[in-house]
């Protein structure tokens, strides 16, 4: 596989990563809307706990891509991801359970936490580790990240309307997700199996004495 498409599919996995984020976030409102309904307290835990969990990977996804420069955290941070992902059917009828002994809010925060927490955890740290191959020179590094993340926002556009208007009108929701988890686990593999990405180190600056 050639270098040009290996940062093809690295920008693709960058986009569905971002498309996959906010359609969590739509499948989770029809997921747990059953057990704890749509009040302001249940959007709060749907929209905040990506949020959160975004942050984390965010800040993870960095500190592996300045001390772990290797293709095959690809396709670990696409696993955990996929498997979260694919998990959140089974993990669903948890809910069952919480919403008999905890109030709405509470019970929407918890869901969150269960089903899409560490799945977000995954995708955003997917998204600032692919960062890293991108960044040469030291001198365009602002908007390599400003190209990157433009890229991963508009998928996160693309999943909002995409997964509403689409994807729940055509298909069961653990078939949507499986989809998700299927796509993303693929991409980590075709990363994981082609040559040798052109990482750059940057060495720092020693002032003269």
């Amino acid at each position: 596989m050639a270098f040009s498409e290996q940062i093809t599919i690295i920008k693709i996995l960058l986009f569905i990563s971002g498309f996959a984020i906010l359609s969590l976030e739509i499948l989770g409102i029809r997921i747990l809307a059953p057990f704890v309904g749509t009040t302001a307290p249940v959007w709060a835990a749907i929209i905040g706990v990506p949020l959160l969990g975004s942050a984390v990977g965010y800040y993870g996804g960095g500190v592996l891509a300045d001390r772990m420069q290797k293709k095959e955290i690809f396709l670990w941070l696409a696993a955990g991801a996929s498997l979260f992902i694919i998990l959140i059917p089974t993990l669903r009828s948890v809910m069952s359970l919480v919403a008999l002994y905890v109030s709405y809010g509470v019970g929407a925060l918890i869901g969150s936490m269960l089903l899409l927490f560490i799945p977000v955890v995954f995708l955003s740290a997917l998204i600032t580790y692919s960062i890293r191959v991108f960044v040469k020179n030291l001198d365009t590094i602002g908007q390599v990240h400003g190209d990157l993340y433009s890229l991963a926002t508009i998928g996160s556009v693309v999943g909002v309307f995409g997964t509403s208007y689409i994807l729940v009108p055509l298909f069961t929701i653990p078939h949507v997700l499986y989809g998700l988890g299927a796509s993303i686990f693929l991409l980590g593999i075709s990363i994981s199996l082609s040559f040798p990405l052109a990482w750059v180190r940057f060495v720092p600056k020693t002032s003269a004495n």
